[in-house]
């Protein structure tokens, strides 16, 4: 079953987090004491892979705990703790129809609450509703059979009167069961098995050749009264089939580092002790995760032959060839294993390409590690960096346990990947998303780098109000700097990185610029004129004086964008510092709009290309009112400082952003109203695509 939303009340700091929505992949973040663990804990305990109840001396919040948990006690279970709305599988939904019957609606959703106490709650929707197993069939049969009764006919006339005799109290018993079971509200239980079945005994007695009829009538309507009986209710059997199949949860925080060395009689001997202690799991998993037997390893490394010559005794050529053949059985499966985890790691870490050896050496089992860059010297795994070290360990138990007994669990992780560069970081995320083909996975996390920034509707964050107590956002981030700061740096890196990706990228000025191109490009391309391809990917700036800042990140990843600048004093400026700085040799990167719209010299801005009637009637929409250009407005220079001069003149400010704004209008009403322009227009636009795409074609070459 998928886990839609969850919901903590009553645990350690958070007093009630709300719903809390989660997908595949979900990551609370937020700073240092601000309550991820908690939630994380709460949420594990609603159904923990090895039992671990609730404690509401330890976990209750403590600024309440005399106040509310002891002064109040935790009477019908008043005390919820986690809630978690699944998803009812199909194949479940049809198993519980059968129960609910056909004039019902089975439930698609379930709400399973925990309650401090151990006990589980479950709310269905739509509703399953408990219908009581009432008597009203047994009750007809009853007055059919003593209707029955009162009407036996006689037999020969000399025995009529022990025919009527017989009549009455056959009807008599029949109404004086009805008396019996006509208050009774639910005939489900031990109590109603035992009414029923004592009815079913008792009209045995009433059988006889003239009754036959009747009393077989009355066992029809009874067997199956009775058979309900026996069973539980729909909804008992509805919340028995949920709880069977309520996903394990399952929890790490410490993912036991991996030691190169390994004496294999003790890992035995721990193994069988204890198999959920950290170091020992992550062992076992290191076996299972490529099907090798630590037992068969270790069996297949005793030397029969040393053992009877230390005994002072001369082995035979049998004993000595079986010991041979058992260690290059042994030698050959380590080999095969250390060629299929190597091939499997490197699909995982690209920090670097690793070669993974196993080897035994009697009782000892080692694990040896040579790199790509040095592949000749092989070093002990602990003497690689403790984020390797973190990574190959928490690999190893992830893959093989969430293959094996944790399929379909709900894995919950505390502060995975501390030890990892951010660029490991990264690649932690995309190892989460492969587990989370069949495994949801939630976790906790401070770092940006571990933040999906293409994905930012999976994070929760978590912060403390002024009380101390946890708070989750959903649907806003938070003001907290110290917690949205790393919200904010994934959102950048991922924004750059995605850029970065595309190799033909056109730097424009604002996102006015980048509203009109696209547009253009849509009426330059339905009249047969130079559009921008598909390959082509516009990037605002938000101003003339971010334009370098930009282009040197672009740059930086050996990637060249085209520079777009309007023709104007601020664009002109910026030009001749990116020829000193960034462009030099490369000017044919830089496209000036009055050059490209053979207007050099002239202030000419996105804006001109459509031309003062069409900008202004978008600008009207924008403000309000009409804002008229004179010929004094028309020499200040481009339409935009055109417009500026109108509302000075005017003493009127325009809003912030009136140039996006208009822009914004614009696009949305030529799309929405299919607004073709005049070919003066189009033309100036295909010029502009036709001088872009032979710029890229000057840089590639």
């Amino acid at each position: 079953m998928k886990a839609i939303r969850f919901r903590v009340q009553n645990f350690r700091n958070v007093d009630d987090s709300d719903w809390i929505s989660l997908g595949r992949v979900t990551a609370f973040v937020g700073r240092n004491e601000s309550g991820k663990t908690s939630l994380l804990k709460a949420l594990h305990k609603f159904n923990p892979g090895t039992p671990e109840p609730y404690d509401a001396q330890r976990e209750f919040p403590r600024d309440r705990y005399t106040r509310d948990y002891v002064a109040k006690g935790s009477q019908d279970q008043g005390w919820p703790v986690c809630s978690v709305e699944f998803a009812i599988p199909p194949e479940l939904q049809a198993d519980i129809a059968q129960l609910v019957g056909e004039n019902q609606k089975h439930p698609k959703r379930v709400t399973a609450t925990r309650y401090y106490d151990g006990s589980i709650k479950f709310e269905y929707e739509p509703a399953v509703e408990n219908k009581p197993l009432v008597p009203q069939p047994v009750l007809d049969a009853l007055t059919a059979f003593a209707s029955g009764a009162r009407r036996l006919p006689a037999a020969p006339p000399d025995q009529e009167g022990s025919t009527s005799e017989q009549r009455t109290a056959l009807a008599t018993w029949a109404t004086d069961w009805k008396s019996k079971l006509k208050d009774i509200d639910d005939l489900r239980g031990e109590d109603g098995v035992d009414i029923l079945s004592n009815l079913h005994h008792e009209s045995e007695d009433k059988s006889n050749p003239q009754t036959a009829n009747m009393v077989e009538n009355l066992q029809n309507s009874i067997d199956p009264i009775l058979e309900a009986a026996q069973r539980d209710s729909p909804l008992k059997q509805i919340n028995d089939i949920i709880k069977e199949n309520l996903p394990i949860l399952i929890y790490f925080e410490n993912y036991g580092i991996l030691d190169s060395a390994i004496w294999l009689p003790r890992f035995l001997e721990d193994l069988e002790r204890d198999a959920t202690h950290p170091p020992v799991r992550t062992v076992n998993a290191m076996f299972r995760h490529v099907g090798l037997d630590p037992f068969m390893i270790k069996q297949l490394g005793n030397e029969e032959a040393r053992a009877i010559q230390q005994q002072g005794n001369q082995p035979t050529q049998e004993q000595i060839a079986d010991d041979q053949k058992n260690k290059e059985n042994r030698a050959i499966q380590l080999n095969a294993a250390s060629v299929d985890i190597s091939k499997r790691f490197s699909d995982w870490w690209s920090q670097r390409r690793h070669k993974i050896r196993y080897q035994a050496d009697g009782d000892y089992f080692r694990i040896w590690i040579a790199d790509d860059r040095r592949t000749d010297v092989e070093i002990e795994l602990e003497s690689r960096s403790k984020g390797f070290q973190w990574f190959f360990s928490f690999y190893l138990v992830f893959l093989a346990e969430s293959d094996l007994e944790h399929k379909h669990a709900i894995l919950l992780l505390d502060e995975p990947g501390l030890h990892l560069h951010a660029t490991a970081q990264q690649e932690l995320i995309a190892f989460f998303e492969k587990l989370s083909e069949t495994n949801q996975l939630v976790y906790t996390t401070h770092s940006p780098f571990l933040i999906d920034g293409e994905n930012l509707h999976r994070v929760r964050p978590v912060t403390e109000n002024e009380t101390g107590h946890s708070r989750i956002s959903t649907g806003i981030w938070p003001s907290d700097r110290e917690t949205i700061f790393p919200l904010q740096a994934a959102a950048g890196y991922a924004m750059i990185r995605g850029l970065f990706q595309n190799r033909k990228n056109v730097l424009v000025e604002g996102m006015s610029d980048f509203y009109y191109l696209h547009a253009l490009s849509q009426q330059c391309a339905q009249s047969g004129r130079s559009a921008l391809p598909d390959d082509i990917y516009i990037t605002p700036c938000g101003g003339t004086k971010h334009v370098g800042h930009l282009a040197s990140l672009f740059l930086g990843n050996n990637v060249r964008p085209l520079v777009i600048l309007d023709g104007d004093d601020a664009g002109r400026a910026r030009r001749n510092a990116l020829i000193k700085e960034l462009y030099a040799g490369h000017d044919t990167g830089i496209l000036m709009l009055d050059e490209v719209l053979s207007q050099t010299g002239q202030e000419i801005a996105i804006e001109d290309i459509l031309g003062e009637k069409l900008f202004l009637a978008g600008l009207k929409t924008v403000l309000g009112k009409t804002l008229q250009l004179n010929q004094t407005d028309r020499s200040a220079g481009s339409l935009p400082s055109q417009v500026k001069a109108a509302a000075n003149r005017r003493n009127f400010t325009l809003p912030m952003g009136w140039k996006a704004s208009v822009a914004l209008h614009l696009v949305a009403s030529w799309a929405k109203n299919g607004t073709t322009f005049d070919d003066e227009i189009i033309d100036k636009a295909a010029a502009l695509f036709s001088a872009i795409i032979e710029a890229f074609h000057n840089i590639e070459n």
